[in-house]
């Protein structure tokens, strides 16, 4: 009997409303194939703000559990998870596992290949020779508001890496496009995150040859980044703040410009895998921030921040996250209480300058104003007289924020036929489901029932379903 191959297709935040509409408008054909072929199911977060975040739901995803039992809560802390998730489990059982950049798990060696989300501050890839090859990805995703592409060495090291290791004429083309395009108008530089998508694309690929597997995970942002800054430019008759007079009119389409990206990959993935179990996850989606004016905003260098707060920069190392967040690591803990304190004592009218919780040395921190005109403000300490302007410290992230987070998710499942489910799906749900289709049986802090039987007898849907073999 031929070994099942599953791949899960983790594309963040993805919105079925959206898809619907874009679908119906003929702009996502190969999105519309998988939908034909698939079981199609709406998944639920289970959980409120500030818990509904993608860094929370997809370690449930993972690991099975929720929020209340998994614990994650920041970006990284998916890294001490003492229980194992779903690529861990399988690896254990002898299952060729590739992990390609799953946000915020536990994944370290497993049988086959692990490259670890560009978030991750402790991140290692295995085996050891994809390093260059996940730091530099890191170095574009923290970044990306910066205008920097990174060192020139760090550039070369990526392009050879790339040229060995399953680059395509096709992705080669689109790069030289958008760079010339860029030269017409740099108002279009935020397409590149859609490149760094096709990039990971052909690296996956030819690791999953290389390795052989037959589970493996990819996961992708450039969609959610979308939706979070410019789905006010995309429907701007929605928003109560208008549109910023500086921004790039190319933003109108920046959404559904990510959703045709995404169709690409959807695209390669059925000509590349035909046989396999496809299923596509977004753990949860977004909505219009109707009523928001907030902003995100980050330090232009992280050690004038430190200087400027009167913390002496050496001993003390910066990691960037996302958007304004950061970890800051400190070389013991006295050091980090007087981080923590210094930043404490600054404030723009009244309100605190920064947000930080500490664990012994390191602190997780993250500029606290959201305000639209923080940029013509200052920054002042309680007696000081001689305030800062917030501008020299601190640039705007991207732009307004028009997207928040909704607990409803995609899951579709490619099985060869269509079906529609009406219940919405716990996420924890599709970790068992996962397992099953190996034959494998979740461990004990998995909980949630698979969502189809092997055998291919009908059960109530609310317990399970049947899983037909791929056309």
């Amino acid at each position: 009997m031929k070994a099942p191959r599953v791949f899960l297709l983790e594309f963040n935040e993805l919105c079925p409303t959206l898809l619907d509409r874009f679908m119906a408008e003929g702009r996502l054909p190969n999105f519309q194939k998988l939908y034909e072929t698939s079981v199609i199911c709406t998944t639920t977060a289970e959980e409120a703000p500030p818990n509904l975040e993608p860094w929370i739901q997809w370690p449930s995803v993972h690991s099975g559990m929720p929020f209340a039992e998994h614990q994650v809560f920041h970006l990284g802390d998916g890294r001490h998870m003492k229980e194992k998730c779903v690529g861990e489990v399988l690896s254990d059982a002898g299952v060729r596992v590739g992990i390609c950049g799953s946000m915020n798990v536990n994944y370290s060696q497993v049988n086959g290949y692990c490259l670890p989300d560009p978030w991750d501050e402790n991140g290692a890839a295995t085996p050891e020779w994809l390093g260059t090859f996940h730091r530099a990805v890191a170095h574009q995703v923290q970044e990306s508001s910066r205008e920097s592409g990174g060192s020139r060495m760090e550039l070369v090291r990526l392009a050879w890496f790339l040229l060995t290791h399953g680059i395509t004429p096709g992705t080669v083309s689109k790069i030289a496009t958008q760079l010339l395009s860029e030269r017409v108008n740099s108002g279009v530089r935020w397409r590149r995150a859609c490149l760094l998508d096709r990039l990971l694309y052909d690296v996956f690929r030819r690791l999953n040859r290389l390795f052989d597997v037959q589970f493996a995970t990819f996961f992708c942002n450039s969609t959610a980044h979308f939706q979070h800054y410019y789905w006010r430019h995309m429907e701007p008759e929605r928003f109560e703040a208008g549109v910023p007079e500086e921004d790039s009119v190319s933003l109108r389409h920046a959404i559904q410009y990510g959703y045709q990206c995404m169709d690409q990959l959807i695209g390669r993935f059925l000509t590349d895998y035909p046989d396999a179990v496809l299923m596509l996850c977004s753990a949860l989606s977004q909505q219009p921030w109707t009523d928001t004016t907030k902003c995100t905003y980050r330090p232009r260098q992280f050690e004038k921040l430190l200087e400027h707060v009167g913390v002496p920069t050496t001993g003390i190392k910066i990691k960037p996250v996302m958007a304004e967040e950061f970890h800051c690591e400190c070389a013991d803990e006295s050091t980090a209480l007087l981080v923590e304190a210094r930043f404490r004592m600054f404030h723009v009218d009244g309100k605190p300058l920064m947000k930080v919780t500490r664990t012994g040395n390191s602190l997780f921190a993250g500029c606290a104003i959201t305000a639209a005109d923080a940029l013509d403000r200052s920054i002042a300490r309680a007696g000081e007289h001689a305030p800062r302007a917030f501008r020299d410290l601190f640039y705007m992230v991207h732009t307004m924020r028009s997207g928040k987070h909704h607990p409803d998710g995609v899951l579709w499942i490619r099985n060869g036929r269509h079906q529609m489910v009406r219940e919405k799906v716990p996420l924890t749900r599709i970790a068992p489901t996962i397992l099953a289709r190996f034959g494998v049986q979740p461990p004990a802090h998995m909980r949630g029932l698979p969502l189809f039987a092997n055998s291919g007898e009908r059960h109530d849907v609310s317990r399970t379903m049947p899983l037909a073999t791929v056309a």
